[in-house]
């Protein structure tokens, strides 16, 4: 129960907070989204970075906390700007 209460937590700040800081700070992203996907005894979360361009940048948050998912969202965010 702890876990699915934590994972919509993470779910609600990536979609809300998360996203808004991040199309805030930069301006060819649109949206940051956060989905889960439970395969039987194996749990996916990604984060997908979704930019005005079109491209989509997809950011494996499985496991991480909150603090964790932000940074690995704003290295993904910043390697689609570099790259």
């Amino acid at each position: 129960m702890m876990i699915l209460e934590n994972l919509a937590r993470k779910g609600d700040f990536v979609r809300r907070e998360l996203s808004r800081c991040v199309a805030a700070m930069c301006p060819g992203v649109v949206r940051v989204e956060y989905h889960c996907h439970d395969e039987g005894d194996l749990l996916n979360e990604l984060a997908l970075i979704r930019c005005a361009d079109g491209v989509t940048r997809r950011v494996d948050v499985t496991g991480l906390g909150l603090l964790e998912t932000t940074n690995a969202v704003l290295k993904g965010v910043t390697q689609e700007a570099a790259g």
